[in-house]
This record gives C-alpha cells, sequence and structure tokens, in this order.
C-alpha cells in the first residue's frame, strides 16, 4: 500500500517543532473498535487503501469488554434445533420499539445477522449459544476464548491482526478533529497526533464510528434526557461524540441519543461486580424508593434496561435493594438466579459476599446498611418507618399466598424476606454506552437533514441513530455488538462499491 506524504514544519514553541502531514488514500475508518475495524478489514479485502484513526493509545474501546452478538437462524441454533426465525425476530423487535425506529434498517440487519456470525467464523472468531435470562430467547453468541484473549478482545485481535495484513494503517493517539468538507462532499479528515501534528487525510470514503458520547457529560446533558450526575458510565473510554458532532458539523441529521442504561449498587466499600453489587440483579429482592415504598415487579431486574428505567424514574435516580438472610446464603450456597453477563454467569456462588458484606458494614457505607427489623432498616436508610413497615408487611403477605395482587411478580421470585438479619443496598443507575445518533440509510450513507446521503460519508455502530425507541432492546442480546459489526461491513461494502 502506498502512501503519499509530505512534510511541512511549521513552529510550535522555541525549539520545538510540529510536523504537519498530507495523507492521500482510499479510506478513511475513524474509530478503531468492532464497527471501525469490522468496516476497515472488509474495505482492505475489496482492494482499498485504509487508515484507521484511534483516539486512544489502544484498538477496541468497548468492544474489548463486550461478550457477545445477536444472531436469527445462524448454524449454532440450528445445531440445538432452536426454531425463532428471522421473521419473528423482527416483529418483536419493532414491536418492543413501538414502530420508533428505522425499519428497513432493522429488517437488514436482522436478515443478516446470521451471515454476520459466518462472517467472522470465517475469520477465526467461534462462539457458543447460550440465553443469558427466563426472559429472553437463544440468541446470544459468546465469543470463545482465543490465546490470551477472551469474549471482546478475541473479536478485535482478530480483525485487526487481519486487517493490518492486508497493509490497513493504524494511527493510534490521532484523534480525528473534524472532516473536510468541499462541494458537498465529504473528502478526508483532519486529525492531530499526540505530538501535535496536524495531518490532514484526503479520502474518496470516510467511515464514522467512534462509539457515541457515554464519557460526555456534556452531550449527555445537551442530548438525552439523562442527568449525567446520576447516570455514570460503566468505563472511563474516552467516548466523547466526535464522530457524531463532526458529522452534524457538515449537515447530518440525528435521531433517537439516549443511553444503555444498567443497574448497580452505589456507595462506599462496594467493589464493582463483585457480591453485593451482583445481588441488586436478584429478582427476589424486594425495591422501595426513597418513600419506603414499592415501585415496580422486581423481576424486571432480568432487563437490565428496563430495570434501570424503573429505578431511573424514582426520585434522586435511585431506590433501595432488600433481602435477608435467607437470600445471602441462596447466593453464597446455591449461586445467584440473575447473572451479570458471563462475567458473572448465573448459578455463580458468591462465596465472599459475607465478608463484602462485614467490610461495607465496616466503613459504615453510605450504600450499604443492615438491620434485625424493618423497623430499624427504615431508619438506617433513611425512609419513612410507616410506609417501609407496611411495604414489607404487604409483601411478605404476598408471598406466602403466592400471589402479588400490585405488580403481578411471578411467584417464584415472590420469597418472603424474613429470616434473620434485613440488608438494604442503594441502586442508581450506570450506562454501557450512548445509544442513538447519526441518521443513515440502509447503506451506512449518512442522511443530511434533507434526508439524502451525504457524499462520501458513512457511519455505523453506536454512532447511529434509528435502532431503538427510548430503550435498548435486550430481548435480542448482544444487539448493540452484532450491529457494530454489521453496520462495519455494510459501510465497508459501501465505500467500496462508491470508490467502484
Amino acid at each position: 500500500m502506498t502512501y503519499t506524504v509530505f512534510m511541512l514544519f511549521s513552529t510550535l514553541s522555541a525549539g520545538t517543532y510540529a510536523a504537519d502531514k498530507l495523507i492521500n488514500t482510499d479510506i478513511v475508518v475513524v474509530g478503531g473498535g468492532s464497527t471501525g475495524l469490522s468496516a476497515a478489514l472488509t474495505a482492505a479485502e475489496g482492494g482499498a487503501n485504509v487508515v484507521v484513526l484511534e483516539k486512544n493509545p489502544y484498538l477496541g474501546g468497548s468492544s474489548n469488554f463486550a461478550e457477545g452478538l445477536f444472531a436469527v437462524e445462524s448454524e449454532y441454533q440450528r445445531a440445538t434445533s432452536y426454531g425463532l426465525t428471522k421473521d419473528e425476530a423482527f416483529e418483536h423487535i419493532v414491536e418492543f420499539n413501538h414502530y420508533k425506529l428505522n425499519a428497513p434498517l432493522i429488517r437488514d440487519f436482522v436478515n443478516n445477522s446470521a451471515d454476520n456470525i459466518d462472517w467472522l467464523n470465517k475469520r477465526g472468531v467461534d462462539f457458543k449459544l447460550i440465553q443469558i435470562s427466563p426472559t429472553e430467547p437463544r440468541v446470544w453468541h459468546i465469543i470463545k476464548e482465543k490465546d490470551q484473549f477472551v469474549h471482546g478482545g478475541v473479536l478485535i485481535s482478530t480483525l485487526q491482526q487481519k486487517a493490518k495484513k492486508l497493509g490497513v494503517r493504524f494511527m493510534l493517539r490521532t484523534p480525528a478533529k473534524s472532516l473536510i468538507y468541499k462541494d458537498h462532499k465529504v473528502t478526508g479528515v483532519e486529525a492531530v497526533d499526540h505530538k501535535g501534528n496536524k495531518i490532514t487525510l484526503n479520502a474518496k470514503a470516510v467511515v464514522i464510528a467512534t462509539g457515541g458520547f457515554g464519557n460526555s457529560k456534556e452531550k449527555i446533558a445537551k442530548w438525552t434526557e439523562y442527568n449525567p450526575e446520576t447516570f455514570l458510565p460503566a468505563l472511563p473510554l474516552n467516548k466523547t461524540g466526535d464522530g457524531i458532532q463532526m458529522a452534524k458539523d457538515v449537515g447530518a441529521d440525528t435521531e433517537g441519543e439516549t443511553l444503555m442504561p444498567f443497574l448497580g449498587a452505589r456507595g462506599k466499600g462496594i467493589i464493582p461486580l463483585q457480591g453485593i453489587n451482583t445481588m441488586t440483579w436478584q429478582p427476589n429482592n424486594l425495591w422501595v424508593n426513597s418513600s419506603g415504598e414499592r415501585f415496580t415487579n422486581e423481576a424486571v431486574a432480568f432487563s437490565f434496561a428496563q430495570a434501570a428505567n424503573a429505578v431511573g424514574r424514582e426520585y434522586g435516580d435511585m431506590a433501595w435493594a432488600i433481602f435477608d438472610d435467607a437470600s445471602v446464603d441462596h447466593a453464597a450456597l446455591k449461586g445467584v438466579d440473575n447473572g451479570v453477563g458471563v462475567i458473572v454467569p448465573v448459578t455463580t456462588k458468591l462465596t465472599g459476599l459475607r465478608d463484602e458484606i462485614k467490610n461495607a458494614l465496616a466503613v459504615n457505607s453510605d450504600g450499604f446498611k443492615t438491620a434485625s427489623s424493618i423497623e430499624a432498616l427504615a431508619t438506617e436508610i433513611g425512609v419513612p418507618v410507616d410506609a417501609l413497615k407496611k411495604t414489607y408487611d404487604n409483601y411478605n403477605s404476598y408471598a406466602e399466598n403466592h400471589y402479588d395482587p400490585e405488580f403481578v411478580k411471578e411467584h417464584r421470585w415472590l420469597t418472603p424476606l424474613n429470616q434473620g438479619q434485613l440488608y438494604a443496598v442503594k441502586m442508581m443507575p450506570y450506562h454501557f454506552t450512548s445509544i442513538g445518533g447519526l441518521s443513515v440509510n440502509t447503506q451506512m450513507e449518512v442522511l443530511g437533514h434533507d434526508n439524502k446521503a451525504i457524499s462520501g460519508l458513512y457511519a455505523g455502530g453506536c454512532d447511529v441513530g434509528g435502532l431503538y425507541g427510548d430503550t435498548y432492546t435486550l430481548w435480542a442480546s448482544g444487539h448493540a455488538y452484532a450491529f457494530a459489526v454489521y453496520s462495519g461491513r455494510m459501510a465497508g461494502e459501501s465505500a467500496l462499491k462508491a470508490l467502484k
């Protein structure tokens, strides 16, 4: 692969120089996650010269931590005689989202979801099929470990290695700053590397794949209905909406900007992804708000996004999950009923939970409290005693009668909470990523405010809108990760067609 590079030197400060660079290539991909790598590899396999810009000092972004991909009618499902069809999946997804999505795009994605898995198989990524919860179908294709890598790390390392062999050039610590837009067409990207060098990349097509805006409090506050001070990101991955903003600056339209929320424990002395945190995901807890009142069917915990919706609409964006010693023993001896993805699988025994509880209480955690009576627990968590006592007594009577007249919680998750100590853990919402963004057509071309494609500009993954209504489609486990790969591939293919 040949690049023409001209070095134009300009003084930054006394004795220090920055080297301005000009690079001519076919396609620039902005972002080196699963969307960007899929686009880059697809384009390189088609013979294009490709440069990938990545602002972080590593590739992958949140895709390194993702676990599996959604697919319907895959070979893995066929091997288990699993019968969900593409038509059934498509109908469920659009109905779940109240048709507030780009239905043609979703239709193409669902129809090609099995091909997505085949494409990755042929490039060295293998899967195992699982059903993540009782409320979801068997559509989650978990990435198998390979060499020293697990889950998303396998996908990222595999695609990176293959792209590199085909001559794809990776420029790390080199954030894109703006699109080059001339005569109603995107013709490249302006970037700056970690040394301050300005880099101009002339290209025939640009693919936006920057992973959304989930680490930008400013954009969450401006673009969504969420409070960025309470809806915190799961990881500091430097996703600040750069790609979406660059496209908006040249006239791109957007839709559906929101978050992919989930519930977690919040407070001093609580360890992420460990026992106390995992207890907030259990369906047999009693949930109460700041008024000491129950507000939902707690088995919604099986659907992390909808669980976060339920808690996020309560005063202060918070609630308390209450359980007893019998619940602790169940989690420690028999294992959890609801896992946290495949990081904490279902039936995982929380053998260290008692020690975690002891440690949280020792530091007087503001997010974890215990008491020997419901009245004392109400005082500990600062809710009205009479209200919590009434809620608690009602809940235990529902459990004894095997029927919940308030929220119709299934009887197998309706367990009396009257054994030994009572515990309360503060639950607040976090988010895995932002979702929603640039409006696109089925070719992954970015659309302007006139609904016409902006020539030379494509996008995919979490930079794209039109995939969801107001809540992530958890029923289709792995939807976002699968779409990241699919949309990257489609963007790469569309860019190739444009070149020709």
